[in-house]
C-alpha cells in the first residue's frame, strides 16, 4: 500500500491513501470487553454489549458486580483503542453505541 500511494499517477496514489486510512480504521479488537470494579476483572461479549444502550449496559455491569442497589454513585471509565497513552477516560452513555467497538477496558469508579 505505501508503494501504491507514493505512486507517480495521481488516482492510483489517491486510492493508496485511502486504502491505508481504511487499513488503519479497521474495525477493533472483536474480543470481550474487560470490565474492572475494585479487586475484580470480568469479561463480558462485545456482542452482547453492543445491543444494549449505554444506560442498559451500565445496569447490566452494575448487576454484574452488585452494584444496583449502591448508594454512593458510580461512574464508566474506558481504555480507547488508538489512544497512545492507553489512559482511561470517562464515558458519554449517549454515545454508547458509537464507543463500543472501540472499548478496550472499562472500570466502574465511584
Amino acid at each position: 500500500l505505501a508503494s501504491l500511494a507514493n505512486s507517480e499517477n495521481n488516482v492510483a496514489a489517491g486510492l493508496g491513501e485511502v486504502l491505508q486510512a481504511f487499513v488503519a480504521g479497521s474495525y477493533p479488537s472483536p474480543g470481550p470487553i474487560l470490565i474492572e470494579f475494585g479487586h475484580r476483572t470480568m469479561a463480558l461479549g462485545r456482542k452482547r454489549m453492543s445491543t444494549m444502550t449505554g444506560r442498559n449496559a451500565f445496569l447490566y455491569v452494575k448487576g454484574k458486580f452488585g452494584l444496583l442497589n449502591a448508594s454512593t454513585p458510580l461512574f464508566l471509565q474506558a481504555v480507547i483503542t488508538g489512544r497512545a497513552d492507553g489512559a482511561f477516560v470517562e464515558i458519554d452513555l449517549d454515545a454508547w453505541e458509537e464507543i463500543v467497538p472501540y472499548i478496550e477496558k472499562l472500570r466502574i469508579i465511584t
